[in-house]
């Protein structure tokens, strides 16, 4: 009997296990099969017109002149007198800005003034000296003559044996005094040239370092080179200033431009075209700029080269000021004018076509500032044509065939 249940019992509960499971399977819950749609975005569209415009371009500029000075110490050691002008001032060409001190240029001057005229006196007992010669010269001929006649009576009375050998030797040696007198005399007359040339090149030297000193003591006042600004003072009264050591800087607001880098990609547009404005608003007023000239050089790790405009008005604008520029480049043709949130990264828009977007590359040409005051930003390309539907919704995932519906709103705005 206990055999018999041991074999039965694995069986039982085997059975009851099996048909348990079969059970469960028949009285299940069904579910539903789950269909996976794509999705589909909302975007807005815009149905472009390539026509002619003259794109405009925004640029950053800054405020400078050509004609700025600084004005530093000259070559003296001193102290600050007076300072006549304050930062912002308006001067005038040749108005004193600072003093310095002065004395030690004062004593140089009378100093080198005295040097002067003491060559001055040289020269004119110089050629004093030389008229006195010429007249002496005659006399002290007209002697030589008298000696040699004394001299030739008393050679013919020695021979006859009436003078004596000692009046003769006497009278010899007067002749040869007076020939050597002369001829002192000759080579004083001679060398007045060359005496009178060293006193004149002295003199030069001597009133060169006059005008030197003049201009150390001229140099003690600071002058406006130029009308215009103060941009900045340096010292005030009191400071000992030496060589080279800076003072203030001004600069001529009747020659202020403004300096804004065009970008690279408008660089070529610019350099080939002329009478390029630009306008501007300072204090809600416009103001009309001209692109004078473009700069020599482009600067290292820059984004393009830098243009210089010149203002066509006079306006309060001071020396770093920074502008917003707008300049209005040539006519092109062949432009669609878009939102700048068509724009995806620098070069890339998406054309709305068989419900999908489609990607393409575009050459940005400029901007464009509607009559409501809206900027949008001007692009060219041969893929884009009349009545061709531009996507202007950023999207994040936006990507070549992703499933895009137009919204009803744009789909009025047509």
């Amino acid at each position: 009997m206990k055999k018999t249940l041991s074999i039965i019992l694995p069986i039982l509960i085997l059975a009851t296990g099996f048909f348990g499971f079969k059970h469960m399977l028949q009285t299940k819950s069904k579910t539903k099969e789950v269909k996976i749609t794509e999705p589909t975005w909302i975007v807005s569209a815009t149905s472009i017109i390539p026509t002619t415009l003259s794109p405009t371009v925004t640029l950053y500029g800054k405020v400078e002149s050509p004609k700025t000075a600084t004005l530093r110490s000259p070559n003296i050691n001193a102290q600050v007198l007076q300072v006549e002008i304050l930062e912002g001032e308006k001067v005038q060409k040749d108005a004193v800005l600072i003093r310095l001190e002065n004395k030690d240029s004062i004593l140089k001057l009378k100093q080198r003034n005295a040097d002067v005229k003491d060559i001055e006196a040289q020269i004119a007992l110089e050629k004093q000296r030389h008229t006195n010669n010429l007249t002496i010269i005659k006399y002290e001929e007209s002697l030589l003559a008298l000696t040699k006649k004394s001299l030739g009576r008393l050679q013919k009375l020695k021979k006859q044996k009436v003078s004596s050998q000692s009046a003769l030797d006497e009278a010899q040696q007067s002749v040869e005094r007076q020939m050597l007198t002369i001829t002192q005399r000759s080579l004083e007359i001679k060398n007045h040239k060359a005496r009178l040339i060293q006193l004149q090149a002295k003199h030069s030297r001597v009133r060169a370092l006059r005008d030197i000193a003049k201009l150390e003591l001229a140099r003690t006042k600071i002058v406006a080179p130029f009308a215009g600004i103060v941009a900045k003072v340096n010292v005030a009264i009191g400071d000992r200033v030496r060589n080279g050591d800076m003072l203030l800087s001004m600069y001529d607001n009747s020659a202020l431009e403004v300096r804004a880098q065009i970008p690279t990609r408008y660089q070529n547009t610019v350099m080939t075209s002329s009478n390029l404005l630009a306008t501007t608003q300072i204090n809600n007023q416009s103001l009309t700029l001209k692109l004078e000239r473009i700069s020599g050089q482009i600067n290292q790790n820059s984004g393009g080269i830098d243009g210089l405009f010149k203002l066509d008005q006079k306006m309060n604008l001071r020396l770093g000021q920074f502008l917003t520029l707008f300049l209005t480049l040539p006519e092109q043709a062949n432009i669609v004018a878009l939102p700048y949130e068509a724009v995806y990264g620098i070069d890339r828009i998406y054309k709305f076509i068989d419900g999908r977007m489609q990607g393409l590359k575009i050459e940005r040409i400029g901007e464009q500032t509607t009559v409501t005051g809206k900027s949008r930003i001007l692009v060219r390309s041969p893929e884009l044509n009349y009545g061709d539907q531009v996507i202007i919704t950023q999207l994040p995932n936006a990507m070549d065939g992703l499933k895009v519906k137009i919204s009803q709103s744009s789909q009025n705005e047509k």
